[in-house]
């Protein structure tokens, strides 16, 4: 049986450890290096070359985001698994355009990451169950809602932190009236209402954190 090597990246030395003594009872399965930052992941499969990299998708900042596209840019055929705590529409988007060939929240049970291991090291894909709706959402968007414009998904995040819109406006160097207008569109593309929706929108896309 040909062993899969695998390259472990997370932030948190505890998950590590507990995900290489579950992966490490599995046949055919094999750690071969952990990396507690997306760039020491880089650093390392440049040295080690394994055959997945289990990627923590490291929220907010999102380098593991940036190190799987330079991992998959050096090694077009090394496969990268993104695990996160966060499953909301944008992390997983994120991901797949970064090449990503899964996408798992931690929360799932180690059954299910064990099978997308190995699903995903056989040239599979493989996303969590109960995020089946959220690729949904990505591929085939509601009708009518548009996209946001880089602008406009700024004002919004401002917004749903509690910022006036004079507060919005010297901080993107941009007028008063000009806030307005982009609130007004915000309203209109998203179908929401009030400054309260708007957060929820904005959490639920995971354009703020959850913390």
């Amino acid at each position: 049986m040909r062993t899969t090597k695998i390259l472990l990246a997370d932030d948190h030395t505890l998950i590590r450890e507990c995900l290489i003594a579950m992966i490490e009872k599995a046949p055919g399965l094999e750690v071969v290096a952990q990396a507690g930052s997306g760039m020491e992941a880089v650093r390392l499969t440049y040295e080690l070359k394994p055959d997945l990299v289990l990627m923590d998708l490291v929220r907010p900042d999102g380098n593991g985001i940036e190190a799987s596209r330079c991992i998959l840019s050096a090694f077009p055929d090394t496969k990268v698994l993104m695990l996160s705590m966060y499953g909301d529409a944008r992390s997983v988007r994120q991901a797949l355009e970064a090449g990503a060939k899964g996408f798992l929240v931690k929360s799932c049970p180690s059954e299910e990451i064990l099978e997308a291991v190995r699903v995903v090291s056989d040239n599979g894909f493989y996303l969590s169950s109960h995020l089946q709706g959220v690729l949904e959402h990505e591929l085939h968007p509601a009708a009518g809602k548009l996209p946001l414009t880089s602008r406009e998904e700024e004002v919004l995040v401002l917004m749903a932190q509690g910022k006036t819109s004079r507060e919005i406006a010297a901080q993107l160097q941009i007028s008063p009236k000009t806030v307005e207008t982009h609130r007004m569109h915000l309203m209109k593309k998203l179908n929401l209402t009030n400054i309260a929706s708007l957060t929820k929108f904005a959490i639920r896309e995971g354009l703020l954190p959850l913390e």
